[in-house]
């Protein structure tokens, strides 16, 4: 498995070089940043996101969740994997909180301060873990559910499958992203389709997101997957949302600005739509830092079904190899989960991280400048540090 990690992120380097073709045509200090050229210029590009995002829905949350700025825990800066995380060059910014909001720790680089909003990119794909369990909570849909009870027009990359198996990246269809980053020319111009129908790359098609979704098709045979590891792919988060639309009959986007108001940030919160205004809640979530961390608190807001979530993880969930976490984790419910808890890495070195048991959430945006679209050395580092800072404040309480 180790060697086939390192072959993959070599692949992917290939891949990504091949697969941003509105991106690589312009040159790498081409100013302003705009929708063609931040994939150049991916380490300010981050920050400046909801500038050049084509469609957008915003949230200023009517009432706010107070934070203590008063509960620094200054014994945290002494944890050598956190110090690192502190100290590179391409951290942003790091909060460290508990779910009552005491702040424990807040950093930021780099002319960043807690104003600044980041795309949270596929950290964003946390939110589906949130609204799938109120709707499975309200017994509005299960898991064990096929895609086509809620949506009849699913095509064959989807259809067949389980609710939760879409949500546990368990699902091999044409836009998986571990083909693409392996070389496969089909699939690498999905993934370039798919960029542009999320709002990463110009859409001049105007193409919707559901309109994509129904027209994607299995990858081979079988959309069953029998892959050693989660077959990641960002659309299938998009699934869900379209899932719960349908089961709970409210749309996606009244829930996602409910969810946004629930977080009671300082600062307007985004989301980005497709042209249609459906959010794509798998990569477009962009918050300053404080309030990610605010966000993070929902992911635990339930600890006795978050701690259940974890356990059956391990059993139900695709397999998150340790090359990529730091150890071995599992990919279930739309979130990645382990021992040390709940949360979701994304593009360029994001993380929200939330501990049931201690009750810590850990916020941290990077601004990796590299052609990996997914660096995992630095993934792997940013969760090294979180799950010591869990550890440590695990051993406080």
């Amino acid at each position: 498995m180790k060697n086939s990690i390192k072959t993959l992120v070599i692949a992917m380097s290939l891949a990504t070089t091949m697969g941003l073709a509105h991106a690589n045509n312009a040159p790498s200090n081409q100013v302003p940043v705009n929708i063609d050229t931040w994939q150049q210029q991916r380490h300010v590009g981050q920050a400046q996101m909801k500038d050049f995002y084509p469609n957008m829905l915003a949230v200023n949350a009517q009432d706010l969740f107070q934070v203590n700025h008063q509960k620094r825990d200054y014994d945290l800066h002494e944890i050598p994997s956190l110090a690192r995380i502190l100290n590179h060059p391409a951290t942003g910014s790091v909060v460290i909180m508990n779910s009552n909001g005491d702040v424990l720790l807040e950093q930021y680089r780099n002319g960043h301060d807690r104003n600044t909003t980041f795309s949270d990119q596929s950290s964003t794909k946390s939110i589906g873990y949130i609204l799938l369990n109120k709707a499975i909570a309200d017994g509005k849909i299960k898991l064990t559910d096929k895609v086509e009870k809620y949506i009849p027009t699913i095509g064959s990359g989807f259809r067949g499958r389980t609710v939760g198996d879409v949500a546990a990246m368990n699902v091999n269809h044409s836009v998986a992203e571990l083909a693409a980053y392996t070389g496969d020319k089909d699939a690498l111009a999905n993934f370039d389709k798919d960029e542009s129908v999320i709002g990463m790359q110009r859409n001049d098609d105007r193409m919707e997101l559901r309109e994509w979704i129904e027209s994607i098709t299995a990858m081979g045979d079988s959309n069953e997957w029998q892959g050693e590891i989660a077959n990641y792919a960002t659309i299938n988060t998009s699934v869900v949302g379209w899932l719960v639309e349908a089961a709970t009959g409210e749309s996606l986007a009244k829930q996602v600005r409910d969810l946004f108001h629930e977080v009671g940030g300082e600062n307007t919160m985004f989301m980005g739509t497709d042209f249609a205004g459906t959010p794509v809640v798998g990569a477009s979530m962009m918050s300053s830092t404080i309030d990610f961390a605010r966000y993070g608190r929902l992911l635990i807001s339930d600890k006795a079904q978050v701690t259940k979530d974890i356990k059956d993880a391990a059993k139900a969930g695709q397999p998150v190899p340790a090359q990529l976490t730091h150890i071995d984790s599992h990919y279930y419910k739309s979130a990645i989960m382990n021992e040390y808890g709940v949360g979701h890495s994304g593009w360029a070195g994001q993380l929200i991280w939330a501990d049931p048991e201690s009750g810590t959430i850990i916020a941290i945006n990077s601004m990796v400048q590299s052609e990996l679209p997914a660096p995992y050395d630095h993934f792997n580092k940013e969760y090294q540090a979180a799950f010591d800072v869990v550890k440590h404040l695990r051993a406080k309480k």
